[in-house]
């Protein structure tokens, strides 16, 4: 179970790589503005107030490829425990602006290091797009991407807006992820009110506003000269712009990101989640927050009270319906993370389903074989699924990635879903953030669990998310508190 770890540490960074960096005139050329935005800036990373990391951002005016540009990289560091076993994680990128047109992005490189583990990648301009090259192990990838929208001339209109933005006002503005299907990501920023922070031994003034994106909200403040002061998420992640000595300093014991991200409950179901037919939850801290409704899981009440949860094991509906084409086609498609359309993938779904025509007998056949040939493993962490198909080892994200590329590739329609699971770890009874599927057998989505070997998932599974790109679930992900009403099992 580590879904809430990469997940919020990826929106809090990127969030934080495309605010901008320093104050802007309306009238500022392009060049004036991008000297402006020169600096370095440390910031420390915290998961329920205990540091776990560290980013550093440095924008500079350079050279690429002999003309003028502005140049920021961005190196990252942390260190964290996952159910006791230690994980490193490095990260280099930079990234060049023009300073002609829009100032847009006309190169990318971003080196990661996980477990001495090296991936690569690079986005080259080239007529009106741009050329992305991921090279992870022996593999390498190509593929071509729109020219994101991302760029100087946006960073100054928000600069802009914002030193004249009164509450309530918004302002849209687009982040690059290099990973997504869409490079582009919507954010949606509100602006709050203007407050002080204490920096530098003395109060300074700064700007309050929300940002939204994927569903996900973030608390953000600024200085007045733009430059990003803090951010918090769910009540689980935040970070802070601190003196780069001090950022660096990692002198405290790890966290333990599962106990962190983990939701302690009195009551123990046991240590068989699988036999657990119903049960019902009282939760709180849902907020305003909805859970996906299906026939085996109903919401009651929330909006920040008391919500009633009831959950049933998974089961055949008595009536079905088919999906359309569109959804049909949405559900198969190939996408950067899951290539169902690699021959590696097609053919390892072939020799698994064999002569099966059935959907639901073909997505068994690939639970069963992800189950038994993926070693499960904190410290081996993937975010394809060729490369979980090299390594074969992983935890619930790299079973659950895995296992829906092959599905795809067998024209099994799937998806990945995400939420809370129960467990009994080290003595202690708990619900925990976890990876699964559902597949679409003709008649109705039907839940693939094959981190935990389960066709028609227990009714312990919680499910908050549909598909990768659904984040809002990181908005309660450290409020929630659960109280087990009812439990029914065989």
């Amino acid at each position: 179970m580590s879904r809430t770890n990469r997940a919020a540490l990826a929106l809090g960074l990127a969030l934080l790589a495309v605010l901008p960096a320093g104050g802007a005139a309306p009238k500022d050329s392009l060049l004036e503005y991008a000297r402006k935005q020169q600096g370095r800036y440390a910031y420390g990373v915290y998961v329920k107030k205990v540091k776990v990391g560290w980013s550093v951002d440095d924008t500079k005016l350079g050279k690429h490829d002999g003309k003028d540009v502005l140049i920021t990289t961005e190196e990252s560091f942390f260190s964290i425990l996952r159910d006791g076993d230690k994980t490193v994680k490095k990260e280099k990128k930079v990234t060049c602006y023009a300073l002609d047109g829009e100032g847009e992005i006309v190169f990318m490189e971003r080196q990661s290091w996980e477990q001495k583990k090296k991936t690569l990648r690079q986005a080259v301009r080239k007529g009106k797009g741009m050329v992305m090259t991921t090279k992870q192990g022996a593999r390498a990838a190509e593929r071509t991407i729109p020219l994101p929208k991302h760029s100087l001339a946006e960073s100054r209109r928000f600069e802009v807006w914002l030193h004249d933005a009164k509450k309530g006002a918004t302002f849209v503005r687009w982040g690059t992820d290099w990973d997504g299907d869409d490079v582009d990501v919507k954010e949606t920023y509100t602006f709050q009110a203007k407050k002080s922070a204490h920096w530098g031994g003395v109060q300074v003034p700064t700007y309050a506003m929300m940002a939204a994106t994927q569903g996900a909200n973030v608390s953000i403040q600024l200085l007045q000269s733009g430059v990003p002061f803090s951010f918090e998420t769910g009540g689980l992640l935040s970070v802070q712009l601190e003196k780069e000595e001090l950022a660096k300093k990692l002198d405290g014991k790890p966290v333990d990101l599962m106990t962190a991200s983990s939701i302690f409950i009195k009551r123990d179901l046991g240590r068989r989640a699988d036999r657990v037919e119903k049960l019902t939850l009282e939760v709180t801290g849902l907020d305003d927050f909805k859970l996906p409704p299906s026939h085996r899981q109903r919401q009651r009440g929330g909006k920040g009270k008391i919500a009633i949860v009831e959950l049933d094991r998974d089961f055949r509906v008595p009536k079905g319906s088919a999906l359309t084409r569109a959804e049909t086609t949405e559900n198969t498609k190939a996408t950067p993370r899951s290539q169902s359309d690699h021959e590696a993938i097609r053919k390892k779904a072939r020799e698994i389903v064999g002569k099966e025509k059935d959907p639901l007998k073909k997505a068994v056949l690939l639970q069963k074989w992800v189950y038994r040939k993926v070693r499960k493993t904190y410290v081996e962490n993937a975010d394809n699924a060729l490369a979980v198909l090299d390594s074969l080892a992983g935890d619930c994200t790299e079973h659950t990635l895995l296992f829906v590329a092959l599905a795809s590739a067998a024209g099994v329609p799937a998806r990945e879903v995400g939420g809370l699971a129960y467990v009994k770890a080290k003595g202690k009874p708990q619900f925990g953030w976890h990876a699964w599927a559902e597949v679409h057998d003709g008649s109705q989505w039907v839940s693939i669990d094959p981190t935990w070997d389960q066709t028609y998932v227990d009714a312990t599974h919680v499910k908050f998310s549909e598909g990768p790109d659904d984040q809002a679930w990181i908005n309660v992900a450290g409020k929630l508190k659960i109280e087990v009403l009812k439990a029914e099992t065989k």
